[in-house]
């Protein structure tokens, strides 16, 4: 995949540096096309996207404010409807909480690097206009990040 991506670490959010988000970022990528439906890959090949690494109160008033929820959340994404994405390039918006991420590995037992790894994944799903809300959905999206993060992490 040619992605180009900005990643933006807020101060106090710096659990993982610039490097090993990009480094991340590339080989999850490169894990998404081999794994998704060529059509959703070439349509976002040439996309850029931003990658947000900020806390629970800023994550929590982006919430509030774009889904009405006044709560942390682990990962938000913000995504362009399709005609957009191809006509600018760019595919959205993904927005990680730190906090959230660190107290679920926690409660998961797991490296923080994989809870990590597993909201970014997450995120771009969406951002390639995969969902949950309908369970049909949620089975296509939660396969094909099982099956995505069991390459990356294993």
């Amino acid at each position: 995949m040619n992605n180009q991506f900005e990643i933006l670490i807020r101060e106090k959010s710096d659990i993982k540096s610039r490097q090993w988000w990009k480094k991340e970022i590339l080989k999850g990528l490169s894990y998404i096309s081999k794994t998704l439906p060529k059509k959703t890959v070439n349509s976002s090949k040439k996309c850029s996207f931003t990658l947000l690494i900020t806390g629970d109160k800023e994550i929590q008033n982006l919430n509030k404010e774009f889904r009405k929820k006044n709560k942390a959340t682990d990962v938000l994404s913000f995504h362009l409807r399709k005609d957009l994405q191809i006509k600018n390039n760019y595919l959205g918006d993904i927005v990680i909480s730190s906090n959230t991420a660190i107290k679920q590995a926690k409660g998961k037992k797991i490296p923080i690097e994989n809870e990590l790894i597993l909201l970014f994944i997450h995120g771009y799903l969406h951002l390639l206009g995969y969902d949950h809300i309908k369970k049909k959905d949620a089975k296509v999206m939660f396969k094909f990040q099982n099956g995505i993060m069991k390459e990356l992490i294993y």
